[in-house]
């Protein structure tokens, strides 16, 4: 007994050592960000745990030909988590383009000391893409699209174009990218126009695009509403009883306009279809006349007194023909969504690939479903009255990257091929 007493004594005391973590035979677990390659100005991102003794010590270093740069080393940190940003600039620490080894090492703090290590095959690049721009919208309006078509040297992280502030993708493709963009209806005064495009070691290359802009004066105009107007239109929309008939129709004209055009905007910003799937110039109503025009801004008057803060852009065109007339689609595409959208009432929105979309409103009636095909020859609906419609009428919009254009470019053959499809194929080398 006197000889299994130390024994006893020696386990009862590395037991308790484990117990209050003074022995820790586990490792410090460590998450790191996904990265393959070391910009010029990176950041790893860790998160390092030990919930039993804690992190006691971090080093990381960068290996290249044979040299071991320490990027950063921080001890006695005893912590259960340790979460950092450690900046890695290759240039300032003598390291050069090529091959290198990423290698950190984590301890935590128990006696028995326990390391976690994690080594890496990185690529160094100082470089931004090489890109070559076969071709781009060399004129555009306020309300207008336009595209840019380019190849690049290596793969690209991000590629997109900027007009001003606005911010459009660019689709990957086998054979290059190509960027549809708009020029938003409600700038009118000339922005810089750039593609910029950021390779997977995050350098960047802007490039600005030189263009000449013509400026549209849209209409602006005032409408009229009375009381019939608003008992049968307005109410009937409205999903709130609104005493104060202005209040009612500020309410449905702003507050719903907005909800569903949300709604538009989220489905057609999606990009469901890459591809292209329009062919030739898109078609309109047949038999038809044009009434409201895009992008005017309109006012609405009531009992001879405007309604302050009810002014709304009109963002499509407005074809009227006999009563219920048949719609078809104004090019091939997939259907994506169709339903009831308030002001718009019963809609539906195709998709025709490289993120432009068609919508057709104010249908009585709808042909057509969610996922299905459809050409210029299938009739999706018949025009009427639905939503906020007075008389029978087609509410027709284009939007490019979930922003309504002018939908009069895509009617126009020529425009079409000048713009896209020539140099589509100049980019797919047809």
């Amino acid at each position: 007994m006197k000889k299994l007493f130390p024994l006893l004594l020696v386990i009862f005391l590395i037991v308790g050592l484990v117990l209050y973590g003074k022995i820790d035979i586990s490792k410090p677990e460590m998450i790191l960000n996904d990265f393959n390659t070391l910009g010029r100005d990176f950041t790893l991102k860790m998160k390092v745990e030990d919930r039993n003794s804690g992190v006691k010590a971090i080093k990381v270093s960068v290996i290249q030909n044979g040299r071991t740069v320490v990027v950063l080393e921080q001890q006695n940190l005893n912590q259960r988590s340790v979460y950092l940003n450690i900046p890695i600039l290759p240039q300032k620490l003598g390291l050069v383009e090529g091959g290198a080894t990423l290698k950190v090492k984590v301890s935590n703090g128990s006696w028995i000391r326990r390391h976690s290590m994690y080594e890496k095959a990185v690529r160094i690049d100082f470089t931004p893409p090489v890109i070559s721009i076969v071709n781009w919208t060399k004129s555009i309006m306020n309300g207008g699209t336009g595209f840019i078509f380019f190849k690049s040297s290596e793969p690209l992280a991000e590629k997109l174009v900027k007009v001003g502030k606005h911010s459009f993708r660019c689709l990957e493709f086998s054979y290059g990218y190509i960027c549809p963009f708009t020029f938003p209806y409600f700038e009118t005064e000339q922005l810089p126009i750039n593609l910029q495009v950021k390779d997977l070691a995050d350098n960047i290359l802007v490039r600005n695009l030189p263009y000449s802009f013509k400026k549209i004066d849209y209409a602006n105009s005032t409408l009229t509403i009375d009381d019939n107007f608003i008992e049968s239109e307005i109410t009937t929309i409205s999903d709130k009883e609104i005493q104060d008939k202005t209040q009612l129709f500020k309410y449905v004209n702003v507050d719903i306009r907005k909800r569903n055009e949300d709604t538009i905007h989220r489905v057609s910003s999606e990009c469901k279809n890459r591809d292209p799937l329009f062919e030739g110039q898109f078609s309109y109503l047949e038999n038809s006349a044009k009434l409201g025009g895009f992008a005017d801004y309109r006012k609405y008057s009531y009992k001879g007194r405007i309604i302050e803060g009810a002014d709304a852009y009109h963002k499509g065109l407005d074809f009227a023909s006999t009563r219920n007339a048949p719609v078809k689609a104004s090019n091939r595409g997939e259907v994506v969504f169709t339903g009831f959208l308030g002001i718009y009432g019963n809609s539906v929105i195709v998709d025709h690939g490289l993120c432009v979309y068609s919508i057709y409103s104010h249908l009585d009636e709808i042909y057509v479903k969610m996922g299905q095909m459809v050409d210029k020859s299938t009739v999706i609906g018949k025009t009427g009255t639905t939503g906020l419609a007075v008389g029978d009428h087609l509410h027709y919009g284009i939007l490019v990257n979930g922003i309504e254009v002018n939908p009069i470019e895509w009617f126009d053959k020529k425009w079409l091929e000048t713009r896209f499809y020539s140099p589509y194929k100049q980019l797919k080398g047809g």
